[in-house]
Formats: structure tokens, sequence, C-alpha cells
């Protein structure tokens, strides 16, 4: 019977990881402002802290929103630990060999964080601005305000 439940459970991680993988890498790509190695290490720190929770999901959800959270939590407490500097993306394009930026990702990527992840959240995962209220913990006009100064930025930017 245990062997058995540890197939379930391993099968049952390998459709979450396979499912939100590319979502969790790109929002630990945003806050590391590209640097591979950061991201690949919070990858695997939620990842671990999925793993390691005895929560029980309402829903995919709030099994999404939990990881959306655990990996800016994640990356805010390296961040934070660390007392990283910042890179340029010049600097970081040349550390990760043959990954291609967009002008897109490039002007996205300079924008303060609340701002990116507002960006991040609403266009990549495709959620409401309540949905992002809840995930960043802030009004849900406050996410209207992101996204319109984001907007603005990147308009100035990027031209039309």
């Amino acid at each position: 019977m245990l062997i058995q439940d540890s197939e379930n459970v391993s099968s049952d991680f390998s459709a979450v990881y396979s499912r939100y993988f590319d979502m969790v890498y790109r929002i630990c790509f945003m806050y590391f402002n590209g640097n591979k190695a950061d991201t690949e290490d919070a990858v695997q720190s939620v990842f671990m802290k999925y793993i390691q929770t005895d929560t029980d999901f309402e829903s995919e959800e709030h099994r999404k929103a939990w990881l959306i959270v655990a990996a800016k939590n994640t990356c805010k407490s390296v961040l934070r630990l660390a007392r990283r500097k910042n890179i340029s993306l010049h600097t970081v394009q040349e550390q990760s060999a043959g990954f291609q930026y967009g002008e897109v990702l490039d002007a996205v990527m300079r924008l303060p964080d609340k701002e990116k992840m507002a960006v991040y959240l609403c266009y990549y995962e495709d959620l409401t601005a309540a949905q992002i209220a809840e995930i960043m913990k802030c009004r849900e006009n406050t996410v209207y305000s992101y996204l319109h100064r984001a907007r603005k930025k990147l308009q100035k930017t990027l031209g039309e």
C-alpha cells in the first residue's frame, strides 16, 4: 500500500511540476533580471516548498496562486538576504549563451518590481485584477494603477 501511495504522490508531483514549471520559472526570471543560475535555484526552492507543504488545495486555481505567491516570496527573500546588486540586461545577455531577448522583454524587465509582476500576471498568466490583487496583497485599484503606469512606461519606451 505504501508503495502505491508513493507512486501516486510522485505522479501527482510530476503533473504539477510539468504544468507549472514554466510559470514559476518566468516569475523567478523576472525577479532576478534574467540571471539563469539564481532563477533555477529559486525554482527548485519553490518546488521543494510545494513538496513539503501540507496545504489541501481547493482547486487548480488555488494551487496556481499558491505557487505564484511562493515564487514571489522566495525571490524576494533571496534578494533581501543576499543584498544582491542589479545587473544590467546587457551583462545578463552575455552571461546566458544563446538566449534571445526581445525589445518588449527588455522594456518589461526594466519596470519596477510591482509593475513587472502585475504585467506578468495579467498578460502571461491571464489573471484578473482581483486575482492579481489577492496574490500581490494589495487592492484591486492598485493593480489597475500598476498596469496603467507600466503601459505608459512601455508605450514611451517602445513607441506606439
